[in-house]
Order: structure tokens, then sequence, then C-alpha cells
């Protein structure tokens, strides 16, 4: 049995554990929709297309099957609404190409979502006092990765049903490469964001200031 990426498939968690996983999606999916702008509408497919594109280039390893998560970057950039993007994301991966069950969809949910939306958590209280940068970003990166996997190890140790061990341990050694780039890619892409679209990071864009010329300086002073 091929076990793909952080997706639990039907039938592996007890009952109570994939009740419990719909619960906690319905109960993070009301904030989360909460006062929903048209504004964040169009970020949010941006990042639910890229959430979704990226289970879609699986590496067989094994027994387990590795990929890119990104829900690390989805938390950083939309926050409590990153539970949109990755409640669509799972729901369509698993209705369109079986990537995970549908009834352990909450809990797919449950094992990306909660680091995302810490992930972000933490951003928003850092970026004041530290520069959004290529290190803050990696070091978000590499930690929402490593809580997800840990999350979904300890998910299938606990709550499935018979003996998971070798293929749980199987999936965390797997997943070290996954976690590594995972940390340079959203450190990469906040580095980006923080000098192209600041916005959507949550930063304020740098103020050039227009001279009577119509001339602009590098450093923003007038001529």
């Amino acid at each position: 049995m091929l076990l793909l990426a952080v997706h639990i498939s039907n039938g592996v968690l007890e009952p109570i554990w994939f009740i419990g996983g719909f619960v906690v999606m319905v109960v993070a999916l009301i904030p989360a929709l909460w006062k929903l702008d048209e504004q964040d509408i169009p970020r949010i497919g941006v990042l639910t297309a890229a959430f979704f594109v990226a289970s879609q280039a699986h590496i067989p390893l094994v027994v387990v099957s590795v990929h890119l998560l990104l829900n690390g970057l989805v938390g950083i950039i939309l926050r409590r609404r990153a539970a949109i993007a990755i409640a669509v994301g799972l729901a369509m991966q698993a209705l369109l190409f079986g990537h995970g069950g549908l009834d352990s969809l909450g809990v797919n949910f449950c094992v990306l979502a909660i680091p995302a939306w810490l992930t972000g958590f933490l951003f928003f209280h850092l970026r004041q006092r530290l520069r959004p940068g290529f290190a803050l970003g990696a070091a978000l990166g590499l930690f929402c990765a490593t809580f997800t996997v840990l999350l979904h190890v300890s998910v299938l140790y606990f709550g499935a049903r018979g003996d998971w061990t070798v293929l749980a341990i199987s999936s965390l050694v797997a997943h070290i490469p996954v976690i590594v780039l995972e940390g340079i890619g959203v450190g990469f892409a906040v580095k980006v964001l923080a000098k192209g679209k600041p916005e959507w990071i949550g930063l304020q864009p740098e103020c050039v200031t227009q001279p009577s010329d119509g001339k602009i300086s590098s450093n923003g002073t007038s001529h």
C-alpha cells in the first residue's frame, strides 16, 4: 500500500478520529468565512490552485510518496482564510485524483491547516520585529513543514486501525528532504513578496515620492 504524502486514505482511521476531524474543520471554517471580502477571493483562488497543483508532482519512495506541501506559504499569505484554500484543495484532490479519502478529509485538513494557521499567526507577529525576508520565511517554512509531518505521523500512530508504525516512520524519514525544500521555497517566496507584493503578506508598500519634474531617483528622492 502506497502512502500518499500527508494524505490519509479511506478506512485507515478509527471513527472517532475522522468524526473529530470534521468537527474541527467546520469550526475552523466559520471564522475563515466570516466577513469574506470580494478582494480576498482572487488571492484565495491563487493560493488554492498553487496548493492543489503542488500535490500532483508525487515522488515515490519505496512505501511512501512525497510532494511539496505549501501550507506554510498559504498560512503566511491568507492567515485565518488559509482554512478555505486548504479545505477546497484537499476536497478537489480527493474527488479528482483519490489523494486522501473523503472520510479522512477532516483529519487531513487538520494536519495541514493547523500548522498553516499557526505559521501565519507567527509571521503576523514577527514581521514588525524581524525583517520579513528569506531568513524569516525559511524558518517559518521549516517550522510549518516539520509540524505538519509530525502531526501526520502522530495521527497514523495513535488513530489508525491496526499497526501503522512502520509506514509512519517511513513517512517521517521520507519527508525530511521535503521539509528542507519547503523552508527554502517559503524563504524565497517571502523575500520576493516583500519586494514585489508586500500587501500580500500584510506589509505596507514603500512610499516613493513623485517630484515636480516627474523623475524619481532610485533611493526615492527627487533630482
